[in-house]
């Protein structure tokens, strides 16, 4: 099969400097297979024709940018045909180290790999707010996969491009086997490595992705989430224990106000504001990711809140469990309510956003800005749509598409009757309007 070779220049809109000009790249495209390196050349965005991949061409600087580009491709050329000539074999890769030097050492170990990835995450933890909860994952994951090669491979380490489908699939299979997880958690971690994995592509480590070719789905999972009436039934509920009335009550406060256990664990007095008009929010950002929540306390809530002033430790709101123990407490719970659930303290969270909110009416726009998440997206995922909901929804709709929509609800019979004197009315009025005397 006749070989593919190809060159061509982009820049980097989204990577603009601070002078507002975006950095063009080279691509190199052998037999379908891509590298990349930077031509350390900039150029404003306006100024790129993205069709002829080269500059306008139209000051001096964009020419002497243009004889450049073609200088690099002409190299690049000439490496590909010795390359052929020679009886090598060719990739994108090969040729992108022809022609680039580079004074970092290519990380050729997969632990190097994750060490280097989670460095750098650490970094943007630090310094761009990304999520704490995400880099303790990528450092689970590499764990996993040093504990799989030790026992499946019999080796501390391998190189990066030793990474094959086959391997993948023994990784995927022994995680759940040994750690006896299901196939979404199983996935998670496979989209992790495969995060990492795409820094040795983006560096030119690797020239191929084996992720691309596994065929993985998640499982559709329903997330548990109480009824009105099982919240009222647990609200009403006298508990003899005092450890179990304080779980039941702090599951309450989550349960209508969306916060998850660690932020109701390290909510403090600080985080409770009164805004202009007298009412108390609660203002404080996520543990998980630092985003922003604003949530607005209801009346069970404050409540709550005023229940639990004398048994404060310092600024802390609730004399919150260990959350081991608070989902054992909340097992006992379910049972003496009689709710036939698997209820953890996350389901407080999933109430708030299915019972408590979408279900009466609050727009998922704001749902999701009290939860703490960054797109609608996440939130759908959260909250679902009820038979309630579904009902009050359409009984809106029958009201606004028949106002006399109450008209079926009544016996066919006396329907039937009322259609008929209406009928008769009609036809009286037409009469007298034009001077027509009707029969009885």
């Amino acid at each position: 099969m006749k070989a593919t070779f190809k060159v061509t220049f982009l820049i980097q809109r989204t990577k603009l400097k601070a002078n507002g000009k975006a950095p063009i790249v080279t691509r190199i495209i052998v037999n379908g297979e891509m590298a990349h390196f930077s031509t350390q050349q900039e150029i404003e965005p306006d100024r790129w024709d993205s069709r002829g991949n080269r500059t306008l061409g139209q000051t001096s600087d964009e020419k002497t940018i243009n004889r450049f580009l073609d200088e690099i491709k002409a190299s690049l050329s000439r490496h590909y045909y010795d390359l052929q000539a020679s009886g090598e074999s060719v990739s994108a890769l090969k040729l992108k180290n022809k022609l680039c030097s580079t004074d970092e050492k290519p990380i050729m170990s997969t632990m190097e790999l994750f060490d280097k990835f989670i460095t750098e995450y650490a970094e943007l933890v630090k310094t761009k707010g990304y999520g704490k909860e995400a880099l303790l994952r990528y450092k689970i994951c590499k764990n996993r996969v040093q504990e799989f090669l030790k026992q499946e491979m019999h080796a501390d380490d391998i190189p990066v491009d030793a990474i094959n489908k086959r391997l993948l699939d023994k990784f995927y299979l022994w995680n759940r086997t040994t750690y006896k997880i299901g196939n979404n958690t199983a996935i998670h971690f496979m989209h992790k490595f495969s995060t990492v994995y795409k820094m040795a592509l983006d560096y030119g480590w690797v020239s191929g992705n084996p992720f691309h070719m596994l065929k993985l789905r998640k499982d559709r999972t329903e997330r548990a989430y109480l009824t009105i009436d099982e919240l009222e039934r647990m609200a009403n509920k006298e508990f003899s224990s005092e450890r179990l009335e304080r779980m039941r009550d702090i599951f309450l406060f989550s349960c209508y106000t969306g916060l998850a256990y660690i932020d109701v664990k390290t909510l403090t007095t600080d985080n409770l504001v009164q805004k202009a008009d007298g009412k108390w929010w609660i203002v404080t950002k996520r543990t998980k990711t630092e985003v922003p929540v604003n949530v607005p306390l209801l009346e069970i809530p404050m409540r709550l809140i005023k229940k639990y002033e004398p048994l404060r430790k310092g600024n802390l709101v609730f004399p919150v469990y260990s959350n081991q123990k608070s989902n054992d407490y909340l097992k006992e719970i379910a049972a003496l309510c009689d709710i036939h659930k698997d209820v953890t303290f996350h389901v407080a969270r999933h109430t708030f956003a299915t019972t408590i909110t979408l279900e009466n009416g609050v727009p998922i726009e704001s749902v999701s800005k009290m939860l703490g998440h960054t797109n609608v997206q996440t939130t759908q995922i959260y909250a679902r749509i009820t038979e309630r909901k579904i009902n009050n929804d359409m009984e809106a709709l029958s009201k606004k598409l028949d106002p006399q929509a109450d008209v079926y609800k009544m016996p066919e019979s006396e329907y039937r009757a009322r259609k008929s004197r209406k009928l008769r009315r009609e036809l009286q009025e037409f009469a007298l309007a034009n001077g027509v005397s009707m029969m009885n």
